[in-house]
């Protein structure tokens, strides 16, 4: 974020430097707040029989992308039904705090498998998840499916990640809906798999040639309830390794943006769909780049880093010029309101900064002379 009031852009760039030693970030590529989802609703209005390689160094082509199957009983197109249940599941997921990114949001659209995967790729997506339905000369075929990418020399990276994936997500949907489960899958003949850089899978919801399934695929409860499963599997498949042992402390924090909270169990931190405002808050335990903290539902963890800064206990008096701007947090352009001259008991720093009461509840100011 761009901070130029009065000069701090240099210090604050400088702490932010130091805090990352006193509160490192989770390991990995990204902080845990960062993390990414990649949906792609399969197929689209018009099919595109135009040809592309199967794989980077394959001779084998294949159609960019096929019109996909329709339902035996609803008559709905699977691109009408997997855009339908990609939206539920962008939902969904932003609930639990990722961002998303969707390959399409309309059924007009020209996107070839390979496009799918780059856009995935572009955004460095930490999982892609491609949402499809299944189709078969028999309608007693049923069932949810997970495939991945089978391992191919110079194709998709990231195999284990998405494999593992793949068995979590198929788990949490068969739990969520009661329906047969194919299992988890490798496949090497998908284009979509073989040009990603990123860890994938392929979720094939359902049957629309069986009758039953066909009419539950269309059914809202049935779709929420599916939805809910395969976005509990994505938030297990990205909850973060935690091997560190819990260490107490009585350190405080403040979080200048909407933090997201996490359960912790079996060495595994897993994203909640409770968040905590901007605010002070008191850390209890560590465990390596995570504190924990107490809040209205229990017992939770947070992650620590560059989001993050540590405040220090203080018991002095400040004198605030005429006209004090005062500010939510630090990391804000533009104050809150302004204060009039006067001197304040403070009990919380940061740097330059000092945390204080106020009519708008506890506000930063950078202004205060110490007394």
């Amino acid at each position: 974020m761009a901070f130029v009031r009065r000069g701090y852009t240099c210090s604050i760039i400088l702490v932010a430097v130091l805090l990352l030693g006193l509160f490192p970030a989770p390991a990995g590529a990204k902080t845990q707040d960062e993390q990414l989802v990649c949906l792609d609703p399969g197929h689209q209005l018009h099919g595109n029989n135009g040809l592309e390689p199967v794989a980077p160094d394959s001779k084998e082509m294949k159609a960019k992308v096929t019109s996909g199957t329709r339902g035996v009983v609803t008559k709905k197109p699977e691109y009408v039904l997997t855009l339908e249940a990609s939206l539920l599941l962008k939902e969904k997921l932003e609930a639990f705090g990722y961002k998303t990114v969707m390959t399409r949001e309309s059924h007009d659209v020209d996107m070839s498998n390979i496009e799918r995967a780059q856009l995935c790729n572009e955004v460095q997506a930490d999982l892609a998840v491609r949402i499809h339905a299944d189709g078969d000369n028999s309608p007693k075929s049923q069932g949810i499916s997970l495939l991945y990418p089978a391992w191919i020399k110079g194709a998709q990276a990231g195999f284990s990640e998405s494999k593992a994936a793949a068995e979590t997500i198929l788990r949490e949907a068969v739990l969520a809906t009661g329906a047969v489960s194919r299992g988890a899958v490798p496949r090497s003949d998908l284009t979509g798999f073989n040009w990603s850089k990123v860890p994938s899978v392929l979720v094939e919801m359902g049957f629309m040639t069986n009758p039953d399934e066909d009419k539950r695929l269309s059914d809202p409860e049935y779709l929420n309830k599916l939805t809910d499963g395969i976005a509990a599997g994505i938030n297990l498949a990205l909850a973060a390794q935690t091997d560190e042992p819990e260490l107490e402390t009585t350190s405080q924090a403040y979080l200048p943006i909407p933090t997201p909270l996490y359960d912790y169990s079996n060495g595994k931190m897993t994203r909640t769909r409770t968040a905590l405002s901007p605010q002070l808050v008191h850390v209890s335990a560590t465990r390596g780049g995570w504190g924990k903290v107490t809040t209205w539902v229990g017992e939770q963890w947070l992650p620590l880093g560059h989001a993050v800064f540590p405040v220090k206990s203080v018991d002095v008096q400040i004198e605030l010029p005429q006209d004090t701007p005062i500010y939510k947090s630090p990391y804000d352009t533009k104050p809150a309101a302004r204060l009039s001259s006067q001197k304040i008991r403070v009990h919380e720093q940061w740097n330059d900064w000092y945390l204080i009461d106020s009519w708008l509840g506890k506000v930063w100011v950078a202004d205060g002379q110490p007394l």
